[in-house]
């Protein structure tokens, strides 16, 4: 098993809770060189002292997507705006921007947390990289590229888009590591097959890296399929970051037991979303992060609104970070339709037991007679045509997996949406109609 860095990624639990404690210590009296921390500090009765021990982490206020927002753009600026080399930001389609900026320093602590997850993943010096993710103001391309140059790897930033020349440069090049979305990987692979190219005969893909948007398992089985990495003795790996804590900086290892987070960077909680209380070991709650190492713009006990189990047990790779092993969601994704919680996830990981069914899928939330309906529209995989009673019983399992009634309609292939980027799930509606 290789380590980018074997000292720090193996550090022990002891180790790990001193070094955090003073790096959270230290961030605390940075934040205090910010006007709104300050004052928000205060209100709380909190000094840059206070911080002596571990509990006293929970005096800490929590930080929210809000405040980012409410501050924008550069409110929330903890150190010197003359050292900011950086701006990254989200596309801002549903409100204000939230919005990063780094230092130097920043970007190089980014950059060493992308090439430990590669080289965890498995990914060397021989590999030839494509990588798919977006470049410009959206942190993925860039964070994956640097971390990918620091392992040494063979680079061919391609971006999003363009999935026939994706295929062709993959035939040239030689491609054996593929970077980009969960969703764009099976759009791909379904690209390929109209093409007439087998990913396991015509292609040499070994390992993917994807994020940018949740990835159930049951989905990682069929991008393994689907572009061949498995038989090429690999697989994929899942990449877990948010704009908030600088980018992407947790992915998979090749153990593939959770995605590791670096724990002397990142400070990880996991809370009870209710209560805000530490959710007990083994349950799952709401991540909560604190960046302990970027100074431009670091972020403390920052409520991402991810709802995950964490195990803090050494991982059989060596490693002792805390890993995310599942997620069941977001906050602000569940849907509430008549009065049930109802996550996408959960639908997909009914739907993609159906190796009848395509992965390409959608949600319709509406609303009849005062009534909230619920709907699945689902292609299925290439010359199946699906009975009524094929329809009944998948309508049957998800009643039994939701408790609310869902109806299916079966769409013909190829007439829902594919993206390049992020999947769109859900249609709602009721929103639409107000």
């Amino acid at each position: 098993m290789a380590f980018y860095d074997r000292e720090r990624e193996t550090m022990s639990v002891d180790q790990m809770r001193h070094l955090q404690l003073e790096k959270f210590r230290r961030q605390v009296g940075q934040l205090f060189k910010n006007a709104v921390f300050e004052r928000r500090f205060k209100e709380a009765g909190l000094e840059p002292g206070d911080i002596k021990q571990w509990e006293d982490i929970k005096k800490v206020p929590f930080t929210s997507k809000q405040d980012l927002r409410e501050h924008y753009p550069t409110g929330l600026l903890s150190g010197r705006w003359d050292d900011v080399v950086r701006v990254h930001m989200t596309s801002g389609t549903t409100g204000v921007p939230v919005t990063m900026v780094y230092t130097a320093n920043d970007l190089a602590v980014w950059g060493e947390c992308m090439a430990r997850n590669f080289t965890a993943a498995g990914v060397t010096k021989n590999d030839v990289v494509q990588q798919a993710h977006g470049y410009g103001l959206f942190t993925g391309g860039l964070g994956f590229h640097y971390g990918l140059e620091r392992v040494g790897a063979k680079v061919i930033p391609t971006g999003s888009g363009g999935s026939k020349r994706q295929l062709q440069l993959m035939r040239e090049w030689g491609t054996t590591v593929f970077t980009g979305t969960p969703t764009y990987a099976l759009y791909l692979g379904e690209i390929a097959r109209e093409m007439g190219i087998d990913p396991v005969e015509d292609l040499q893909l070994r390992i993917g890296c994807h994020g940018g948007e949740p990835c159930s398992d049951e989905m990682r089985e069929r991008i393994n399929e689907r572009l061949g990495y498995t038989a090429h003795g690999g697989g994929m790996r899942r990449c877990y970051g948010l704009t908030e804590m600088g980018g992407p900086m947790a992915m998979d290892c090749q153990y593939v037991t959770g995605i590791h987070v670096w724990a002397d960077h990142f400070l990880l909680e996991v809370l009870d979303p209710d209560t805000l209380t530490d959710a007990a070991p083994g349950r799952p709650g709401e991540i909560v992060l604190s960046n302990l190492s970027f100074e431009a713009m670091p972020i403390l006990r920052y409520r991402t609104g991810d709802l995950a189990v964490i195990d803090e047990a050494p991982c059989p790779c060596g490693r002792t970070h805390p890993r995310i092993v599942r997620f069941l969601g977001r906050v602000d994704d569940m849907l509430l339709v008549s009065g049930t919680n109802v996550f996408p996830s959960q639908i997909e990981c009914i739907l993609l037991q159906f190796p009848e069914l395509s992965e390409n899928w959608q949600i319709v939330v509406g609303e009849r007679k005062g009534l909230h309906t619920l709907k699945v529209e689902v292609e299925p995989v290439k010359d199946f045509v699906p009975d009524d009673s094929f329809v009944q019983g998948l309508e049957k399992e998800l009643h039994d997996f939701l408790e609310i009634t869902c109806r299916v309609e079966i769409k013909p292939p190829g007439s829902l949406p594919r993206y390049e980027g992020k999947a769109v799930r859900v249609i709602d509606q009721r929103k639409l109609s107000r």
